[in-house]
């Protein structure tokens, strides 16, 4: 029997893309949606690699590994970012099943405002750490550093408006938004390295090209309201800020794990060797990039269906399912066309037997970790709290692995690897299989319909 506060949302839900009245709005259309997102996130990998294409061709092995390491920051950095996406996301999806956009567009408009201050006070902490940070990846000076600032606050305002469209189950709107960040991003990075800029123009291309998908994204919404016209009570910030304390917590966890082999390998290793196994990496996270494609079409349809007190588990299985299928035969691909992928994507001066490896193997060793994420995302919509321990947990566990066993790029990756396929069984094991009546998550009620 459902809960009698979901019968009364239910009754009030309005007819949006991916939302329906009759049935769960989440098991449909979770097959075209994903395969929306999957060929904008091929296309913007697509255009990604082009990009590493050329710039390591353009800065050769030394700057090419700082460049990734920079990379790799960035990706820690974006953390809030991410939660900003995940819990504007899932807000937005609930409060479209109540029928609260008006509402919605004010609050946005006054989230743009405090996102644009605190992620300006970021930027100032992050400049300031600059020469420290600069001595610790043996970089020549602290460009790169206030480079990768300036790009995370243009992350920080672009993943409010994609979740926004996440949340709105606008995945046509997110899919060209991607795609448009990707082509941007090539053509600002090949007219910037023909400039002969380097580390830090190849940084700074993710800003300019960020900043030009925040005005597509904007465009593709609904209008934004001052909030002069809607009356934003204090309670309104409340669901926002409580959930993005296990989100922050969880993505951060899942970053950490992502891309921490990168910087410690360019810590302990030569920069040439860092620059292999970068390069390696950077193909690597494709498979990533394959479940965050699923996971974001997953998120708002599990979260709509929690919040109809019905089950979404179902969605776990499908997703898992299809992410698989895809992420196998990219393995099986990426192995026998690694000479060929090293080959164009980044010269001759990357071909070695270490590489070859490393190329061939971070296909197996990232899929455990892409349907990982799958599952994160899943426990974030359902408002579960216990997986962030296991995340925790493995990253010291990977961390003393990896100080441990390093001897070589090969055995850095197979340390990887298995680390990653331990971490998938243990989550699913965690995963919650309960419907709202039987695990309430973070403790609080159902919302209510405005």
């Amino acid at each position: 029997m459902k809960h009698p506060a979901a019968r009364r949302r239910v009754s009030d839900i309005m007819p949006q893309e991916g939302i329906t009245v009759q049935g769960s709005p989440s098991q449909k259309g979770l097959m075209n949606a994903s395969g929306i997102l999957l060929a904008a996130l091929l296309g913007n990998n697509v255009c990604n690699y082009v990009f590493h294409a050329l710039a390591s061709h353009k800065l050769g092995p030394a700057d090419y590994g700082a460049l990734v390491s920079m990379l790799a920051l960035l990706t820690l950095l974006a953390i809030p970012s991410q939660t900003i996406q995940t819990v504007v996301a899932q807000h937005v999806a609930v409060e479209e099943a109540c029928g609260a956009r008006g509402h919605l567009t004010a609050l946005m408009a006054r989230l743009l405002r405090q996102v644009t201050l605190a992620g300006g006070g970021f930027v100032v902490v992050l400049c300031l750490a600059g020469p420290w940070l600069a001595k610790f990846f043996q970089l020549p000076s602290a460009g790169p550093i206030w480079a990768v600032g300036i790009t995370t606050l243009v992350m920080f305002l672009l993943a409010v408006v994609r979740g926004w469209l996440q949340g709105m189950q606008r995945f046509g709107a997110l899919g060209f938004n991607l795609l448009g960040d990707g082509v941007l991003r090539l053509g600002l990075g090949a007219s910037i390295f023909a400039l002969g800029w380097r580390v830090t123009g190849g940084i700074l291309t993710s800003a300019l090209a960020g900043g030009l998908a925040f005005v597509l994204a904007l465009a593709a919404l609904p209008r934004l309201q001052s909030g002069q016209n809607v009356r934003l009570e204090k309670k309104a910030w409340t669901p926002l800020y409580a959930y993005a304390g296990p989100v922050v917590l969880n993505l951060a966890a899942f970053m950490a794990l992502a891309s921490m082999d990168v910087m410690l390998v360019k810590h302990f290793f030569l920069a040439q060797a860092a620059g292999y196994y970068g390069a390696a990496s950077m193909a690597g996270k494709a498979f990533l990039f394959v479940g965050m494609a699923m996971a974001q079409v997953l998120f708002p349809k599990a979260s709509a269906t929690h919040a109809q007190a019905e089950n979404p588990y179902p969605l776990v299985w499908k997703s898992l399912g299809i992410t698989a299928a895809v992420l196998g035969i990219g393995a099986a691909a990426a192995w026998m066309l690694a000479p060929l992928i090293i080959r164009m994507l980044f010269g001759a001066a990357f071909m070695n037997n270490e590489t070859l490896f490393l190329m061939q193997g971070f296909g197996p060793a990232m899929t455990p970790l892409a349907l990982v994420y799958i599952l994160l995302q899943y426990n974030l919509a359902v408002r579960s709290t216990r997986f962030v321990w296991l995340l925790l947990a493995d990253i010291v566990l990977l961390t003393i692995s990896l100080w441990l066993w390093h001897v070589g790029l090969t055995q850095v990756l197979w340390v990887v690897g298995i680390n990653h396929s331990l971490l998938f069984i243990g989550s699913l094991l965690l995963t919650p299989r309960l419907s709202l009546e039987q695990r309430r998550g973070f403790g609080g009620e159902a919302p209510q319909p405005r």
